[in-house]
């Protein structure tokens, strides 16, 4: 008996680590790429070791692109971007999971019926309002189209509706604004939730192409995802892989970095704590 669980055992990890190799090996080669020039990177027989052109490869894309102000850019739209998409989708969510009123159903019908529609489908209208707004080419013309994230909304609703009435109950007798009830108990127990779909959010901000590219115009606002297809499309000089390779790779760090800070966050939920 035992050893067939040992070979069960040893056969799953067997497949497993197939697996995370197959996941990881891209991104193991795009790190080593990202060091290699050129006549390595495309030549007839792939070298798996650390050149030593990463610098050179940044330098380029610096000074061919000012990488550290588009690297500003995009820090800048993603922190705000999420920061205030997490305080309206969390009031939102919250609102439509414990409160009744007239139309409550109806909006979160809509909720749902908007979650259904491309995002491509939205685009047109959406510069259209926006330039109607005179936020074309603005930092805020690209936050404002995914403020309000749909996907956010449903997440945060479902959770909240986990969140016991009878502790907004409990705060109301003892004299709690609705305000206080949602700040200091229901954020604290929905953290998890809330930082969950904060991370989501953060990764659909940094990771940004359609808006940003029919909002902006001013390369001196462009994100990391138009600097990239910049680098791919650019027809008056030969592509630099190891330039490209080299922004993909640090492109990825402050989503890797985020979600090592807040991993031990990411809980079932703190319902079990607050009823206690």
């Amino acid at each position: 008996m035992q050893s067939k669980r040992r070979i069960t055992r040893t056969a799953l990890y067997l497949v497993l680590g197939i697996g995370l190799l197959v996941f990881i090996l891209p991104y193991v080669y795009m790190l080593l790429a990202a060091t290699q020039k050129n006549e390595v990177i495309l030549g007839p027989n792939p070298f798996f070791g650390f050149g030593a052109d990463f610098l050179k490869n940044l330098a380029e894309v610096q000074k061919d692109y000012n990488y550290l102000r588009v690297l500003g850019n995009s820090i800048l739209i993603t922190v705000v971007g999420t920061l205030v998409s997490m305080l309206v989708t969390t009031l939102a969510g919250y609102v439509l999971a414990k409160y009744r009123f007239a139309g409550g159903t109806l909006i979160f019908y809509a909720v749902m019926l908007a979650r259904m529609v491309p995002q491509f489908a939205l685009i047109i209208p959406t510069f259209y309002i926006l330039s109607g707004m005179g936020l074309t080419n603005t930092y805020t013309g690209v936050i404002l189209p995914s403020v309000a994230s749909t996907t956010a909304v449903f997440m945060m609703r479902q959770y909240a509706l986990d969140f016991p009435s009878e502790l907004m109950e409990s705060a109301r007798i003892d004299g709690a604004s609705e305000a206080q009830i949602f700040w200091r108990i229901a954020v604290p127990v929905l953290e998890p939730a809330i930082l969950t779909t904060g991370l989501l959010t953060f990764m659909g901000y940094w990771n940004a192409y359609l808006f940003p590219l029919i909002i902006l115009n001013d390369p001196e606002k462009y994100t990391v995802p138009l600097i990239i297809q910049n680098m791919t499309q650019n027809t008056y000089k030969p592509l630099k892989y190891g330039a490209l390779m080299a922004v993909l790779a640090t492109s990825v760090v402050p989503i890797v970095i985020l979600y090592m800070l807040l991993q031990k966050k990411f809980q079932s939920n703190n319902v079990g704590q607050a009823i206690k």
